[in-house]
């Protein structure tokens, strides 16, 4: 009985470990800043821009139109550019 106990115990804390890695790992959830820097497209692990000073892997085509100084969001699964870095910032309503 205690051997089961322990083997049972033993089972649900991997789990656990496996199911917390997947949840967290799992990819970026939702990022949006400022890009701070365009790290070179080749490599092995691709495109990759630091947003807020955190690296972040991004499609080819997306870090082609992107440049430092631009206002960032990834969210559900996309990148988008919020505002260009050329671009003024609105204004506010009243």
């Amino acid at each position: 009985m205690r051997v089961r106990t322990i083997q049972a115990l033993l089972f649900v804390l991997m789990l656990s470990a496996l199911a917390a890695d997947v949840s967290v790992g799992c990819g970026q959830g939702y990022v949006n800043g400022t890009v701070t820097q365009k790290f070179s497209s080749s490599g092995e692990r691709g495109a990759l821009i630091a947003v807020n000073g955190q690296s972040f892997e991004v499609p080819e085509g997306f870090w082609q139109q992107v440049q430092v100084g631009d206002t960032v969001r990834y969210s559900h699964g996309q990148w988008e550019i919020v505002r260009t870095a050329n671009q003024p910032a609105p204004s506010p309503t009243p």
